[in-house]
């Protein structure tokens, strides 16, 4: 574009130069015909001209005016996409910086509700164990106790009855001779019965 400015510029004055050349050749073409205007070669020079002029006039304006601010809107809008993809990247960043957040977070409640499960597991299997030597203490202590009343009854019976065997062995030896044992005469024959026995 540069190049074919260029080459306007410099055949612009050569065609100034021309210009009488080109009107007396367009005044004997005028003569002999009657067209359109813009096809009298009489007027090439000045459509020339002006052609150059207007060209001229259209790339300054394009060169100081349209081209900048083409380019300022392409800039910005490059611009707008760096800051864009700046921000998304920055987004991004904190998403990932908020998940491995969120993932510690996580892993903390998680080691923090192991420890708190195995202390109370800890807490209820010393309770249970307590409870249970308690109870095993308590059955024991009942068990004792019954085992003393047991032998207390058992005791109690087998005086019972050896006053029983004395007396029935009493009444016995009563019936059978006619005459009264005394008490412990009855009780040495008993004894000696129950040591054979044994």
């Amino acid at each position: 574009m540069q190049r074919l400015l260029r080459s306007m510029i410099t055949s612009l004055p050569a065609l100034v130069l021309a210009a009488p050349v080109f009107a007396q050749a367009a005044d004997e073409v005028h003569e002999t015909s009657a067209g359109l205007p813009q096809l009298d070669p009489s007027s090439f020079p000045s459509q020339i001209f002006w052609l150059a002029v207007s060209f001229l006039l259209l790339f300054w304006l394009f060169r100081t005016k349209a081209l900048p601010r083409v380019g300022e809107v392409l800039e910005s809008r490059q611009d707008r996409i760096a800051a864009d993809l700046d921000r998304a990247t920055k987004l991004r960043e904190e998403a990932e910086a908020a998940l491995v957040r969120y993932q510690k977070v996580v892993a903390d409640a998680q080691a923090k509700a192991s420890g708190q499960i195995a202390a109370t597991r800890e807490r209820l299997i010393a309770e249970n164990t307590a409870r249970q030597a308690e109870l095993d203490a308590d059955l024991a202590a009942k068990v004792e106790a019954a085992e003393q009343r047991i032998q207390a009854a058992r005791d109690a019976a087998l005086a019972e009855l050896h006053s029983v065997a004395v007396e029935v062995a009493q009444a016995a030896t009563q019936r059978l001779i006619g005459r009264e044992v005394p008490r412990a005469a009855a009780e040495a024959a008993l004894a000696a019965v129950t040591k054979e026995a044994a």
